[in-house]
């Protein structure tokens, strides 16, 4: 085998030979290149690009871009003189050699990289806007610092975006941990975005991606960067487990939305919601590929807001959320789906059973009876809520029992007053068992290792009696 993952020191800067004796052939290939296209009517391709305005907006561009197609071939290139000593400089290069004729790029995708790719490369940034080809020192050394920039790296960015309409923040970035933050999207993320369908204008009559939709998750990952032969057999990344919270395996980008939403629900109560993510490789020779995951329709409305006070709350919560979320994660799964969820029923059942296994998780089979009456005690027992007492806590969370057990028993909920609220809206119940689940998840993470305690009855027969029996 001679794959050759580039990590560590690479061999050092690219030769200055090697970037003068492409300089002189570019210059001159551009020289006989626009002299062969002068007779000829040149030939455009449609693009379109959203680029953010000066109000913030996106809008699109169109673009046309030139092909230098057919005249621009591996033919031609070879009838050039000096067109042999580049080859065999870029050969001999040190740091370029040893891409040439291979397959370049990661455990996730390559690509092979020939010494005319790296040429018409160089020729095509002599274009200008217009589709004009002219030779200037500006263009060619703005492509070769990218070259050389690729050619010496030893790692590739692998990159996810996820939208989160209307995510509000005091001040971009918010940085979470080495592969996530909170961001607002550039315009090659928007355009992105916008190609596979997780992004939209909120109207086609006005065809403007506001600039409070294009924020969302960020997730950059470097990988090593591969080189092997043509026969080499490639070996796609085994499937792995799903890591832990806020660290999750490529392929699962969709746990990484789902834990961003998470910690976002359970900071409060919100309707922000991701349509989907967009990723791809962030490579020059890798870029042209977006795969793409809908998690849901376009558009979403719900905003969120953190001001300068929530921002150290947040980041907190996330700290816990990374350090203790496996022990209470079947919990903030079930609550975190409850929100994406479209019937009012099956809310109330997502919250219910959420609470369920934070609260009663220490019974095993042969020790289930009154659960009704544990249940509502231990959650009126923990739960510190600012506005109501423990009574009311009680007498919430057994009519939310009572409610889950009607509706998966095909009937509806019956009582749902609160104690604030006589004609309560089963819409408001609701909420209030959302707020309730929220503060006794954020109270059992903030206990840290402590809450291991959770699923040992002594810890809730301590908590419920002044004397507990030895």
């Amino acid at each position: 085998m001679t794959t050759q993952p580039q990590t560590g020191a690479h061999p050092g800067p690219i030769s200055t030979q090697t970037e003068r004796v492409l300089r002189d052939f570019v210059r001159d290939a551009v020289s006989h290149l626009s002299e062969a296209l002068k007779d000829s009517a040149p030939e455009f391709e449609d693009g379109a690009r959203w680029e953010r305005g000066t109000d913030g907006h996106f809008r699109e561009r169109k673009k046309r871009l030139r092909t230098l197609w057919p005249m621009l071939s591996d033919e031609w290139l070879r009838s050039l003189p000096g067109y042999q000593t580049c080859v065999e400089c870029l050969k001999s290069d040190v740091v370029v050699g040893p891409h040439l004729d291979r397959l370049v790029g990661t455990s996730m995708s390559s690509s092979r990289l020939e010494a005319n790719n790296i040429l018409k490369s160089l020729m095509y940034a002599a274009l200008d806007d217009e589709g004009r080809l002219a030779f200037t020192d500006e263009r060619f050394h703005g492509k070769w610092r990218e070259l050389a920039s690729f050619f010496g790296a030893s790692q590739i960015a692998s990159k996810m975006v996820a939208p989160l309409p209307r995510l509000v923040i005091p001040a971009f970035p918010l940085r979470l941990n080495n592969e996530l933050v909170l961001d607002r999207l550039t315009d090659d993320e928007v355009t992105r975005c916008y190609q596979v369908g997780v992004i939209r204008p909120d109207s086609l009559r006005s065809p403007l991606i506001y600039g409070d939709v294009a924020v969302g998750i960020r997730r950059t990952t470097f990988l090593p960067k591969l080189i092997r032969r043509d026969d080499e057999p490639h070996k796609p990344p085994e499937a792995v487990d799903e890591g832990s919270f806020g660290n999750r395996p490529l392929f699962r980008d969709d746990l990484v939305i789902d834990d961003v939403l998470s910690a976002l629900r359970l900071l409060k109560h919100t309707q922000i919601r991701a349509a989907g993510c967009a990723s791809w490789t962030d490579s020059h020779w890798l870029k042209d590929g977006t795969s793409f995951r809908v998690l849901g329709q376009w558009p979403y409305w719900g905003k969120f807001e953190l001001s300068e006070g929530e921002v150290p709350q947040f980041l907190e919560l996330w700290r816990l959320l990374e350090e203790g979320a496996k022990r209470f994660g079947f919990s903030i799964h079930r609550f975190n789906l409850a929100f994406d969820r479209g019937l009012l029923a099956d809310r109330i059942v997502d919250f219910v059973i959420a609470a369920e296994s934070l609260f009663l998780g220490d019974l095993n089979i042969q020790d289930r009876g009154e659960l009704r009456f544990r249940f509502a005690l231990r959650a009126a027992k923990f739960i510190e809520h600012p506005n109501y007492g423990e009574h009311d806590v009680f007498r919430i969370m057994r009519q939310a029992y009572d409610a889950r057990s009607s509706i998966v028993h095909g009937g509806s909920p019956k009582e749902t007053r609160l104690p604030d609220n006589q004609s309560t809206k089963l819409s408001t119940f609701i909420d209030a068992i959302e707020e309730l689940v929220r503060i006794g998840l954020r109270k059992a993470l903030s206990m840290k290792e402590d809450g291991k305690k959770m699923r040992q009855a002594e810890y809730w027969d301590t908590l419920v009696f002044s004397n507990p029996n030895p």
